[in-house]
């Protein structure tokens, strides 16, 4: 399902050049199941892209590791720091819950008001950001086969993040990050769904309305 070999490949290229990974890092990257690989994958990934939208990232860590569970954002934990090329500072985490609109809507606080996502971009490092606070949100599916409850439930987490508005510059474009990218979403973060099985690319038309990019990533 997943190719190993090319991922960890990928992976140490990438951050061997934030010096993210010490060497005991791959015999730790050769444990991990394939979804948390996925992940790793994914986020070396975005690390480069956002290094090629003009931001300038700063490993802050000795190692990059997975929580067992989506929890908190701690700058002990490790993390990388981004500088925008004209806007405020951000950073990015893995594994992180955030609370969502719903709840600052309603001002409920039960077991609603928190959602999970894989890799985020925060504008501001609070323990637990508000849906405001964030810029990119990334979900990872390391699946053999995708089905469309993904989709339904990446439409979820896209209504918890923000509203389906007019079209206006993304968080990250407003900083500077080109190229230029506009959503229909307020607060308008860019959403990833990134997906190892082809048969995701069927359906990305309308997702791509409420502003969630569909992205076929495989090592």
């Amino acid at each position: 399902m997943i190719d190993r070999s090319a991922a960890e490949k990928k992976i140490k290229s990438i951050f061997s050049k934030y010096k993210a990974l010490a060497p005991t890092d791959t015999r730790l990257i050769r444990k991990l199941k394939d979804g948390k690989l996925y992940e790793l994958f994914v986020l070396s990934e975005i690390v480069a892209e956002l290094k090629r939208r003009g931001c300038i990232l700063k490993f802050k860590g000795s190692s990059l590791q997975f929580k067992g569970a989506p929890g908190h954002i701690k700058l002990a934990d490790p993390h990388f720091e981004i500088a925008t090329p004209h806007g405020p500072p951000m950073w990015l985490f893995v594994d992180i819950e955030f609370a969502t609109l719903g709840s600052a809507k309603s001002g409920s606080s039960d077991l609603s008001g928190t959602h999970e996502l894989d890799i985020v971009v925060v504008t501001a490092p609070n323990a637990i950001p508000a849906h405001w606070e964030i810029a990119l949100a990334v979900e990872c599916k390391c699946v053999a086969t995708f089905e469309k409850k993904i989709i339904k439930e990446a439409l979820g987490v896209r209504r918890e993040l923000s509203l389906l508005m007019p079209e206006q510059p993304t968080i990250l474009s407003c900083a500077g990050a080109t190229p230029y990218q506009k959503v229909p979403a307020d607060p308008p973060s860019e959403f990833i769904l990134a997906y190892i099985d082809a048969a995701g690319d069927k359906y990305k038309a309308s997702p791509r309305a409420f502003g969630i990019e569909l992205r076929h990533m495989e090592p």
